[in-house]
């Protein structure tokens, strides 16, 4: 289904959901907040916002939805959550009670936070968040330190993210007495799935076995000679339970060597010690990182001939 709804700087755009059953929408974080809705050299997390995200989930309930699966990867923000919460009815305030702009920047602002009339129709919806990372909310494998510099983020603006989210999380704590700090996951999505824990029904589940179980993948794998996976970048954040890892993992559980396609492949990565037999990188060569992403599906194809070729 489409609608209408917000990027990350707070831009009308249209994004898709799928209603999955009668009472059950699925939505990606990425269709309204995520990385590839706006050019590269606008990324900027303290500006950014879930915002739009929060509005796909308004207009699903909205539609007759009780329980939302929530992808939570490819977001452009590190708002901690804020911004979906505001559009549900939640609002953040400053020492003096003036409700604040739901971005990562005003995050150190926030002093306490109310619910509007509005909250009492989509509180009692239920939430699986659906993601591939462990990530606590804050501090040095928090959202702002592990994710926020691929979002655009510099070392000034990583440590105000952090002490942001520190403070978020505090205020959290002494209104309902959840620690997001020690919630695994709770960092996922700039901070996103610690806010909606905060306030919702929700069960973390990883990405990798919600996808698992609507494909058969285990059943399909174990009929399969090699085990082919991949992602945009490859870097010491996959170890931290990325998809590929996981189905890495999977595989070597059922003794088959599984090989890795990426974009490209971080230097410092021992791909050995995370388990795959092999790794192949688009970029390389004559071919940029640009180049790359301007035109996956060809050298996509290429880098498939020459695999098979290899196993061959």
């Amino acid at each position: 289904m489409q609608t209408e709804t917000v990027n990350c700087f707070f831009e009308p755009m249209t994004a898709e959901y799928l209603m999955y059953d009668k009472q059950t929408a699925v939505i990606e974080t990425a269709a309204a907040s995520g990385i590839t809705n706006v050019p590269a050299e606008r990324l900027n997390p303290m500006k950014a916002s879930t915002y739009g995200t929060g509005l796909i989930i308004k207009r699903a309930v909205e539609n007759g939805t009780e329980r939302i699966i929530l992808g939570l990867g490819g977001s452009a923000t590190n708002d901690g959550g804020i911004g979906a919460l505001d559009a549900l009815g939640i609002d953040f305030l400053d020492e003096n009670g003036v409700k604040l702009e739901p971005t990562g920047e005003n995050l150190i602002k926030i002093a306490d936070f109310s619910s509007r009339e509005d909250f009492e129709r989509y509180k009692n919806v239920s939430f699986t968040l659906a993601c591939d990372v462990e990530n606590v909310f804050c501090g040095n494998l928090g959202a702002a330190y592990v994710f926020a510099r691929q979002k655009g983020a510099d070392n000034e603006m990583i440590e105000a993210l952090d002490a942001g989210l520190k403070n978020l999380a505090d205020v959290i704590s002494a209104k309902l007495s959840k620690n997001l700090r020690l919630i695994k996951s709770s960092g996922a999505a700039g901070g996103l799935a610690g806010g909606l824990i905060s306030f919702f029904d929700c069960t973390i589940e990883s990405g990798f076995s919600v996808l698992a179980k609507a494909s058969n993948f285990e059943e399909q794998l174990t009929n399969s000679d090699y085990v082919i996976t991949g992602e945009g970048k490859t870097d010491a954040q996959t170890a931290y339970g990325k998809l590929p890892f996981r189905v890495c993992e999977l595989a070597k559980m059922h003794n088959k060597p599984c090989l890795l396609v990426c974009g490209q492949l971080d230097g410092g990565v021992d791909i050995k010690e995370l388990g795959f037999s092999e790794a192949y990188q688009l970029v390389g060569g004559e071919v940029t990182a640009k180049e790359a992403i301007a035109d996956a599906a060809y050298y996509l194809t290429e880098k498939g001939k020459e695999i098979a070729e290899t196993l061959n």
